[in-house]
């Protein structure tokens, strides 16, 4: 079933999601707000959004969701190899739609670029929605509990 392949790809999809965020680093994007914090980020003048010229430092947001892509890439590994005679297809797929989501929801909170629908910012309206289609695809899918409880 499709929901067998997309298990097998999701964790490689959040890995290539951690590795590809850097090239938001070398391209100067993808950045939060201004922070004085110890791992600030440097921006070139040229690529500060309008208003924040004056600003030097801003959040590194590429970073915190490569590290969150990183970190859920080893969760879905072991996720994989710890329930995969008794997890149902789709189980890891919607583990990956609920984790991923978590974090991009808080991430995004930080960012300057996000795409606007009102006062709220369309990135965190699709973070609810695939959270919630995570959650509710893990709990129709759950390990059979005879076998290993998760």
């Amino acid at each position: 079933s499709w929901l067998t392949y997309a298990d097998m790809i999701s964790p490689g999809v959040l890995l290539a999601q951690a590795i590809g965020r850097w090239g938001n680093f070398f391209n100067n994007e993808a950045f939060g707000r201004a922070t004085d914090l110890p791992w600030k980020l440097f921006i070139p003048e040229a690529f500060r959004p309008t208003g924040f010229e004056q600003v030097e430092y801003f959040h590194p947001t590429f970073l915190y969701e490569s590290l969150w892509n990183f970190a859920g890439f080893f969760l879905l590994v072991f996720l994989a190899r710890r329930f995969s005679p008794s997890a149902k297809p789709g189980f890891i797929f919607f583990a990956y739609l609920g984790f991923y989501s978590v974090g991009r929801f808080f991430i995004e909170s930080l960012r300057l670029d996000s795409l606007m629908v009102g006062p709220i910012r369309a990135a965190q309206i699709a973070s609810v929605v695939l959270f919630a289609i995570g959650i509710i695809g893990m709990l129709r899918l759950r390990v059979d509990r005879g076998s290993q409880k998760l």
